[in-house]
């Protein structure tokens, strides 16, 4: 999982990290340590975007 070599966007380390992609096409990278909050903010922006694209669709 934590396989690449980088900078974790959230704690600006360099350390091993996982690739998190947004549902927009982005991606960002997290070290274990941000593991959690990383993965949670992912979920939290991609349900935010469904629901926008959503309300798009309806109108």
């Amino acid at each position: 999982m934590f396989t690449i070599e980088g900078v974790c966007d959230w704690c600006k380390k360099l350390s091993l990290v996982a690739k998190h992609e947004y549902i927009d096409g982005l991606c960002h990278h997290s070290c274990a340590e941000c593991n959690d909050i990383a993965k949670l903010d992912v979920r939290q922006f991609n349900a935010a975007e469904r629901q926008q694209q959503e309300r798009k669709t309806q109108s």
